[in-house]
């Protein structure tokens, strides 16, 4: 009996000091719980107030470069830009922004000028009339630097394919945009150059006629959706119209 009483009382004791363990357990267990969900909640705030910090540098570079393009200094706008992309590189307005400075710095780099309208134009599917009219511009300056690049590779068959690539951003420019006249002219000039393999010399028609009425005849042959010939037009590729339709965001 007394080793069973010996035997119960330890097994008693023993339950009671599990139990007294398992009380511990339990306690650090939900105390860790609390500590490691304490811990998430500061880590998802300080995550959220890290990405407003990029988020208001990212924006606050823009801006920067925003006002020095207006100034016209398009170096200092490209390094603010750069800033911009640094903290945020699928920021799509710095990447709007970024090309139409890289168009009009000295020594155009038309190549970089398309990669970031690119990143701009990427996934774009825009519905309302405004964003519509923001697409146009993008498409239409994509298409001045394709232009540039048809025209500093006229010699290949590269640069023909860089003319059919301008031509194609004109005219989704006009679908989104009826009413950008620059596009319609551009995209008629495009149209004519492919027809006489990308070199004006090839028209031998001399005459020098009045820019209006040149227009005039290029529009009228897209409002008979492209089927009459456009007319002979003696214009260098200086004449395309290169003016950025830059946006301050």
């Amino acid at each position: 009996m007394k080793t069973t009483h010996n035997h119960a009382i330890t097994k008693c004791q023993n339950s009671k000091f599990f139990s007294e363990k398992s009380k511990m357990f339990s306690k650090k267990n939900f105390v860790e719980r609390h500590f490691i969900s304490r811990a998430s909640k500061y880590a998802f705030l300080l995550l959220i107030c890290l990405c407003f910090f990029s988020c208001d540098k990212t924006r606050s570079y823009a801006r920067k470069g925003n006002r020095q393009y207006n100034k016209k200094n398009y170096t200092e706008a490209i390094n603010n830009y750069k800033q911009s992309l640094k903290e945020d590189s699928t920021f799509s307005q710095t990447n709007y922004n970024m090309g139409n400075a890289v168009m009009q710095e000295s020594g155009k780099d038309y190549a970089q000028a398309v990669n970031y309208y690119n990143k701009y134009l990427e996934k774009k599917t825009p519905k309302t009339t405004k964003e519509k009219k923001d697409v146009s511009k993008a498409l239409y300056n994509r298409g001045n630097a394709l232009f540039g690049l048809s025209q500093t590779n006229k010699e290949s068959e590269e640069g023909m394919q860089y003319l059919a690539k301008a031509a194609q951003d004109y005219k989704q420019a006009i679908i989104l945009n009826p009413e950008d006249t620059n596009a319609k002219y551009n995209y008629a000039l495009c149209m004519w150059l492919m027809k006489n393999n990308n070199n004006p010399d090839n028209n031998n028609d001399n005459q020098n006629n009045n820019s209006n009425s040149e227009i005039n005849q290029m529009m009228n042959a897209m409002k008979n959706n492209e089927k009459q010939t456009i007319s002979r037009v003696k214009k260098q590729k200086e004449n395309v119209q290169n003016k950025s339709n830059e946006k301050d965001w």
